[in-house]
């Protein structure tokens, strides 16, 4: 059987009881950080070697999982923190256990995006999570957009070294006024929940307030208070005007979807 474990983000005493049962009873463990995570083994006296597991050569390191798992192994995969499959290997793996039809399953415990959610205090009826922020100009245009239009709370990860690009797109972007948590060495000792305004994030970034050091989970609010809210992508934009003149595409988008027609005009010219 194949385990996906989650691993503590940060303290170690976060780990389930069926994790570290799990992780004794294992014939073989596979690590993204195999220095973590043998950390994590020697404070619950497990005695195991551990096997590199990790973007760089999981599609390498797969089919010998798979044989290992065909000849009636078991077999734990564990993260450097938080939830494999998640931004972290493990998808490759289970779309192969999928096409093979191998069971797995996986063993519930601390992540980082839930964690964030629940200290950053907003709205968790709708949320989505996008992983690291990007950083190609294009992509980023094309996050800016859906994130002007969406009414859901959104959730990135960014390092301390590019918080300060990423929250200066934010303000020349965004409405200044829209809700935003910075969360950082979450279950830690100096752990860390920055709320405020878009601008308020930014004045304090300005001013030095807190450190930049560790990982930064980003919690974004909704939309709901922008005086505009449109659904459509950029790409979409580039489509109507390939063929149509702003004011014209204007007129046919407002007939289409009951949206203002001077929003968006604005919208449409808006580059």
């Amino acid at each position: 059987m194949l385990n996906f474990i989650c691993s503590p983000i940060g303290n170690l005493d976060d780990i389930s009881m069926r994790s570290i049962s799990l992780l004794k009873s294992a014939d073989f463990i596979y690590a993204e950080d195999t220095r973590k995570t043998n950390k994590l083994l020697q404070k619950f006296n497990i005695n195991k070697k551990t096997i590199s597991f990790h973007e760089h050569n999981e599609i390498k390191v797969t089919p010998q999982i798979i044989n290992k798992l065909i000849n009636g192994s078991e077999i734990a995969i564990i993260s450097d923190a938080g939830a494999p499959y998640i931004s972290d290997p493990g998808f490759y793996l289970a779309q192969e256990c999928i096409r093979k039809n191998i069971q797995y399953t996986v063993l519930p415990g601390p992540s980082s995006i839930i964690n964030a959610l629940i200290l950053s205090g907003l709205p968790s009826d709708s949320f989505s999570f996008k992983g690291f922020f990007p950083r190609k100009k294009s992509t980023q245009k094309d996050i800016i957009y859906f994130l002007k239009s969406t009414n859901e709370t959104i959730i990135f990860f960014e390092s301390a070294k590019r918080i300060n690009s990423t929250i200066d797109i934010f303000t020349e972007c965004l409405n200044p006024d829209r809700q935003i948590s910075l969360c950082r060495e979450m279950t830690k000792q100096y752990e860390e929940v920055i709320r405020g305004s878009i601008q308020d994030i930014k004045n304090r970034l300005n001013n030095n307030d807190f450190p930049l050091k560790g990982e930064f989970v980003i919690v974004l609010g909704g939309a709901k208070n922008d005086s505009f809210n449109f659904a459509f992508e950029h790409q979409i934009k580039e489509l109507y005007l390939e063929h149509l003149p702003p004011k014209d595409a204007a007129k046919l988008i407002a007939a289409l979807t009951k949206h203002n027609k001077r929003d968006l005009y604005k919208w449409l010219i808006d580059k």
